[in-house]
């Protein structure tokens, strides 16, 4: 949280920020759908859901890679990744485009809910080792619980980082 006052000074004020997050959920509706959210700002852009190539060897949480206009990008299936049983009969899923430190890669979600902004005071922090978390916090959103996910631990299960021996390259 940053303190300010008129003149610049540090102050006992507190100034929240406000970020815009895309919202969107995985699993079953109404048995056990999440939902989450990511800072707008990370998201190249959103397609419909085109069937991955399979990768030998992959974790299991990668669908595969997909071409993205001549990019080869994995495609993380954000319900597998995060222990949530997906939809697996949804027509209508899709793949988020993410960049995320210089990397580039797809998020498989079952559906895009909307865009919010959320002020840095209304998060909660997740009382989690954060180093291992997926989640960076939980704020609500019109009365539902959101979290809000860490795209570095998920990068970083990808490339081996705490996601052991299989780790990926891209």
């Amino acid at each position: 949280m940053v303190y300010a006052s008129n003149n610049g000074d540090l102050a006992d004020k507190a100034v929240s920020t406000k970020e815009q997050m895309i919202l969107f959920s995985i699993g079953q509706p109404d048995e056990n759908q999440q939902e989450y959210c990511i800072p707008i700002l990370m998201i190249k852009e959103i397609r419909e859901f085109e069937k991955p190539t399979k990768l030998p060897h992959s974790p299991h949480y990668v669908e595969g890679a997909i071409n993205l206009r001549g990019n080869i990008l994995p495609v993380i299936n954000l319900a597998t990744n995060l222990g949530v049983q997906p939809e697996l009969n949804n027509p209508r899923r899709i793949v988020v485009i993410v960049e995320y430190e210089g990397r580039t890669f797809g998020l498989l979600v079952d559906r895009v809910v909307g865009i919010t902004d959320i002020s840095s005071d209304e998060i909660q922090p997740v009382s989690v080792d954060a180093s291992t978390s997926e989640l960076s916090g939980l704020v609500m959103v019109e009365d539902k619980m959101i979290g809000i996910l860490r795209l570095d631990n998920i990068v970083s299960q990808l490339v081996g980082g705490s996601g052991g021996a299989a780790a990926m390259e891209f």
